[in-house]
């Protein structure tokens, strides 16, 4: 079962969620789908057979991964376009893509590993994995760039192109390039995933009437539109039971799996 929590306020505009889920002895490998997003997330893996740090990058399109059920994992999700500078890496480099990372913060995997174990509590471990980011550069130089990502993130994907333009006193070809430069994904798309996430969150939230409602509070124009635009992207149905939560497949995998679980 998995602990999900929010971070330090100083950090609430980088990071938009931590997490922490403990494995069970015994228990096998298991491939999940995960639906698209704009967020980045560095997830520890902690096992018997070793430790592994993986920076996942925004994904465009549906993804899997493959969980090791008796690991466990430690993990930090970072709002789009505001993760920090933790590898020599152009952020457009890591859309679609990961990279191993043998260090946080200068702490080495192994240490970190022991170091979390030694603690007493998510808090107290959440706390720690903070205070490796914290004063870490943002990877996105561009300032527009960081900005505009923030605005698409706190409209819940519902601004304009052109408002988010206009905003930032640029035109909307320049923004278009200026994303595509700085993260490998134009606003366009940004802002679908962004949708997407926030309808991701209600739907495991509840409190909604009906699908209608949904819709209208997502920003979709109706509900045709919210569940053609959602089975486009995640391959589901929002009414369907677990339409919220990572999707465990079975058999081979049908997409492109993304994390493993090697040492």
């Amino acid at each position: 079962m998995a602990i999900i929590g929010h971070p330090a306020p100083d950090l609430a505009r980088r990071i938009e969620l931590s997490w922490f889920a403990a494995g069970t002895a015994g228990a096998g490998r298991a491939f999940y789908e995960v639906p698209p997003t704009g967020n980045a997330t560095l997830i520890l893996r902690v096992s018997s057979s070793g430790c592994r740090l993986v920076l996942l990058g925004a994904a465009s399109e549906k993804t899997t991964i493959e969980r090791d059920g008796s690991a466990d994992y430690y993990g930090l999700s970072f709002r789009p376009g505001q993760l920090p500078r933790l590898a020599d890496v152009h952020p457009a480099e890591l859309l679609d893509g990961s990279m191993e990372l043998s260090r946080l913060g200068g702490e080495r995997v192994a240490l970190l590993a022991e170091r979390l174990h030694e603690l007493s509590g998510w808090d107290a471990r959440r706390r720690l994995l903070e205070s490796l980011v914290r004063g870490a550069p943002p990877l996105v130089r561009d300032p527009r760039c960081r900005q505009a990502a923030a605005v698409i993130d706190a409209s819940a994907g519902q601004i304009t192109v052109e408002a988010l333009a206009a905003g930032l006193g640029l035109t909307v070809r320049s923004l278009e390039r200026l994303l595509l430069a700085e993260l490998g994904i134009g606003p366009k798309r940004l802002a679908r995933l962004s949708r997407l996430q926030h309808l991701l969150a209600r739907l495991r939230s509840g409190g909604f009437a009906n699908l209608a409602e949904l819709a209208a509070a997502g920003g979709y124009t109706d509900q045709p539109h919210m569940i053609r635009d959602f089975k486009a992207l995640t391959g589901r149905l929002p009414g369907a039971a677990g339409a919220g939560d990572m999707q465990r497949i079975k058999g081979a995998p049908r997409t492109r799996t993304v994390h493993r679980c090697r040492p």
